[in-house]
């Protein structure tokens, strides 16, 4: 403490950091160094939209883990620079608001022996502003320009972070279990409406169809623009038919929707399961072999890489389909 008296040091680290797993580690570091207190656990709601859950942060904390519930019941307590203290079973709790853009997205709770002096309260609210902030930015520099959709370099880092993260749940295959699934996504026909009406009107649709996508999957779940016309998503479903169901929901939203000048347009996709760790390629792979069938099979449908035979494994000729 005694060398980084004003948190110099940790706002360094805090804002050097070029990842979220790695801004997480180094907010966790900086409130570990502060002095009076060894007990603490980090709940923040990432999206920064208000009734959104607050996530565990330090997810080896010792303090018991807060429902959702009993999070966002702290949220509404605390307020801007405001500190709440409670004294329970002789200990002292200290509720510390993270707040972004005068909105209050999380809560650092603090247990203690003695109450927390004011200088090491302060220095708390300090690093989580930083680190909030830091956040966002962080966020909006992986947007893609055009759908403020995530951008295809923030997927590979996505990828091999669930993958890597479902690795550890191969054993966990019941039904309450929600699975991560990744699916691509291609607007059918797309070179027809840059030819016919224009690349304004390309980017338009392109944006429409992003829009919809959003609309169609949970906040929780992440979506990207993976290129062009194609879209990639990781989602969360109990299983394969559940995964189906929810392209198949998104897949009549865009055959159904009046796009201005074009009219009526469809996308087809192909999806598999995530449950443990492959390499990011492999996995890219079967999807779009799986979006290939679609496409093979008359485009507008939805197709599980479960469902190919063996042949279709196999690389397809450049000729053998057209993707726009």
């Amino acid at each position: 403490m005694a060398a980084n008296p004003c948190g110099h040091d940790w706002v360094v680290d805090i804002t050097q950091q070029e990842d979220e797993l790695g801004l997480d580690r180094a907010l966790i570091n900086a409130v570990t160094e502060l002095e009076g207190f060894s007990r603490f656990a980090i709940y923040i709601n990432k999206f920064f939209k208000p009734g959104l859950p607050a996530r565990l942060l330090n997810r080896d904390s010792v303090i018991e883990e807060l429902s959702e519930h009993e999070v966002n019941e702290l949220i509404e307590k605390v307020s801007r620079n405001k500190i709440r203290i409670s004294r329970n079973y002789g200990y002292v709790s200290t509720y510390v608001p993270i707040y972004f853009m005068g909105n209050v997205i999380g809560v650092l709770v603090i247990e203690s022996e003695k109450e927390l002096s004011e200088r090491v309260s302060m220095l708390a609210i300090y690093m989580l502003n930083i680190y909030a902030n830091q956040v966002s930015l962080l966020y909006k520099s992986q947007l893609d320009p055009l759908t403020e959709l995530l951008n295809r370099q923030t997927f590979d880092k996505k990828v091999i972070e669930i993958a890597s993260e479902a690795s550890l749940h191969t054993k966990e295959l019941d039904s309450k279990y929600r699975h991560w699934y990744l699916a691509i996504v291609d607007i059918d026909y797309f070179k027809r409406v840059n030819d016919n009406y224009g690349h304004v009107i390309g980017d338009e649709v392109i944006l429409l169809v992003a829009q919809l996508l959003k609309n169609n999957f949970r906040i929780e779940d992440y979506v990207f623009r993976y290129g062009g016309e194609e879209f990639a998503v990781l989602f969360q479903a109990s299983d394969e038919l559940d995964a189906r169901n929810a392209l198949n929901r998104f897949r009549g939203c865009v055959a159904e929707y009046p796009f201005p000048q074009v009219g009526n347009l469809t996308v087809s996709s192909g999806f598999m399961p995530v449950y443990e760790f492959e390499m990011v390629a492999s996995l890219v792979q079967k999807a779009d072999q799986a979006l290939y069938h679609s496409k093979n099979s008359g485009r507008n449908c939805v197709t599980a890489y479960s469902e190919l035979d063996i042949q279709q494994s196999q690389p397809l000729d450049d000729d053998s389909i057209e993707l726009f």
